[in-house]
Formats: structure tokens, C-alpha cells, sequence
């Protein structure tokens, strides 16, 4: 269920990681042009971009491992119980 959960913040995740990619690429071309104010500007911008998706990626993780803690404790319970 969790990994349901974690699935939506790792497509978002993703799509951060390309769009900063993206603005990045821009960033590079308008440097070789000289607009080094704009530049800047988006560098900025993708690395704003990219600190979300691994924000988002950490959530995604955080997510799937609390549920494979309780997965885990859950299986850990019903075994004593059975002995």
C-alpha cells in the first residue's frame, strides 16, 4: 500500500529531475551566448528544481521502508505467537 503511496512522489520526483535537466540545458546555451545574468538565473532555478526531486525520492524511500518496518514487525509478532 505503501508503494502505491511512494509511486506518485517518485513520478514527481522524476519529472523535477527532467525539468531541472531541461532548465539546465538552457542555462548552458544562454552562458555560451553571454547572457550570463539569465544564466545564473536559471542555474538557480534547476538546482531548486533538482533539490525537490531528491526531496521527493527521500519521501518515496521513507515511505516504502516505514511500511516494510511494519511488515516486518507484524511478521515478527505472529511467529512468536504461533510457537
Amino acid at each position: 500500500m505503501s508503494q502505491e503511496r511512494s509511486m506518485p512522489l517518485r513520478e514527481q520526483a522524476m519529472e523535477a529531475l527532467e525539468e531541472s535537466t531541461k532548465i539546465l540545458e538552457v542555462a548552458c546555451n544562454l552562458m555560451e551566448q553571454g547572457n550570463r545574468k539569465e544564466a545564473e538565473r536559471l542555474h538557480k532555478a534547476a538546482r531548486t528544481k533538482r533539490r525537490v526531486s531528491v526531496l521527493l525520492m527521500a519521501k518515496a524511500n521513507a515511505l516504502e521502508n516505514a511500511s516494510r518496518k511494519g511488515r516486518s514487525h507484524y511478521h515478527e509478532v505472529d511467529s512468536s505467537r504461533a510457537h
